[in-house]
């Protein structure tokens, strides 16, 4: 499978514009603030509906329009795909898939799959924990429906909730409702997340191997708030084990919404111990485990979106990073000068929301 073509109106930076990729790997090049990275954001928001720099849809759209419009022809042998997204001001969406409108922005899971590298990435481990669970939401949500759909059911009970906890005048059924649909969706929600961290652990660690000359050993650990294998009843045991305390803060106080993971690097947690080039490695290695993850449990390999990625790795490691693309996956790259001669791309010239092929 791979990106044909994307139609991109109104986003970020960009006015109106239309681009055919190479199967292979495209490399973005210009100068800083020019879109290169508004590109490849574009190109994620088509596998998922979401962007993994902002929440707000506003923030998305070209300063002088009022909305954003996305289409991207998809090519898996002889069956093509399209998918069309966009987003207003007004908070309005429209989603299709081959023309049809989706009554969810669920039901474009697993058809374009995209791991996304950028700098900012860093906040996954030097960051709190909502944003490895939004990390683990967003990939396990690429490619799972259900999960998709049970975390979003679970964070509109667990708004609801929060909302009576701090109301003065409490219905206690209402809560107890509310409580037991936390609990339908809590312990799969948890158990998916573990089980697809333990599989991405073990690819994360042999790439991280590679990534550091055999020098460092990557684990990926998951912290529970309610612990693993426990059964609904027992879920709406801990809830109630923590309702005194939920009076006091006026919040739900334990479930997959404040569960965590770590980094851990030769039995020390990355985030308290690790240098700013290990975290980097850290979570590359993690970027390139996804690409097999998501191979196994789709039979397809996903996008692979690099973002500046190059200019933050020592010449030995961006030699091995070269060596693992291949043109098994289609490869997006941006960056502020050419890659090495060796590495056999397309490239694009990007100039203030302006794309040239080929140059």
């Amino acid at each position: 499978m791979y990106l044909k073509t994307i139609s991109i109106k109104g986003w970020r930076n960009y006015k109106e514009t239309k681009v055919c990729f190479s199967p292979g790997i495209n490399l973005f090049l210009g100068n800083n603030g020019q879109g290169k990275t508004n590109l490849l954001e574009a190109i994620y928001f088509l596998s998922c509906g979401q962007s993994p720099r902002t929440a707000k849809i506003e923030e998305l759209i070209n300063w002088s329009g009022k909305y954003f419009y996305l289409k991207g022809e998809l090519c898996r042998g002889e069956i093509k795909n399209t998918i069309e997204m966009g987003g207003a001001r007004d908070g309005r969406r429209a989603n299709k898939i081959d023309g049809i409108p989706l009554q969810r922005l669920a039901e474009v899971s697993g058809l374009l799959n995209t791991v996304f590298f950028m700098p900012e990435d860093l906040y996954l481990v030097k960051g709190g924990p909502s944003a490895r669970r939004r990390f683990l939401d967003l990939e396990i949500g690429q490619i799972s429906k259900a999960y998709r759909y049970a975390v979003g059911n679970y964070k509109k009970y667990l708004r609801e909730r929060n909302a009576l906890l701090k109301s003065r005048v409490q219905d206690k059924i209402l809560l107890q409702v509310l409580t037991e649909k936390l609990a339908e969706f809590a312990g799969p929600i948890a158990e998916h997340r573990n089980d697809y961290l333990q599989k991405l652990s073990i690819l994360a660690r042999l790439k991280h191997r590679k990534l550091s000359g055999n020098m460092e050993e990557l684990n990926l650990k998951y912290n529970w708030s309610i612990g693993p294998g426990l059964s609904r009843q027992e879920i709406l045991d801990r809830y109630a084990e923590s309702r005194l305390q939920e009076q006091r803060y006026k919040s739900t106080l334990v479930g997959p919404h404040k569960d965590d993971f770590s980094f851990i690097i030769n039995g020390s947690d990355l985030r308290a111990f690790g240098s700013q080039g290990q975290q980097r490695t850290a979570v590359l290695s993690v970027k390139l485990a996804e690409i097999e993850l998501i191979k196994a449990e789709t039979n397809e390999y996903p996008l692979l979106l690099l973002d500046d990625v190059f200019s933050e790795l020592d010449d030995d490691r961006k030699n091995l990073l070269l060596e693992y693309l291949t043109d098994r996956v289609q490869t997006f790259i941006s960056s502020a000068e050419p890659l090495p001669p060796k590495a056999m791309v397309t490239p694009y010239w990007i100039d203030a929301g302006r794309i040239s092929e080929r140059i």
